[in-house]
């Protein structure tokens, strides 16, 4: 990653692993792998929206609502 100061937001459940996050990663230009966590999403960021495969990846995941009854 850069040296840049990572984006950390008070909403972050797990800021010591923030670093890993969609919101960093798509933020140092890592849009490859940003893309596998969006295959077949799971789960969404209550802070961004953004949608992805783990809960891991996000600051503060829920489950992905889906349409399907």
């Amino acid at each position: 990653m850069s040296g840049r100061l990572p984006i950390v937001d008070n909403l972050c459940r797990n800021p010591e692993n923030h670093r890993h996050h969609l919101c960093e990663l798509r933020a140092a230009g890592r849009d490859a792998m940003v893309a596998t966590y969006e295959i077949n999403p799971t789960h969404v960021c209550g802070n961004c929206g953004v949608r992805s495969n783990t809960a891991g990846a996000l600051c503060a995941p829920g489950p992905l609502q889906t349409d399907k009854q």
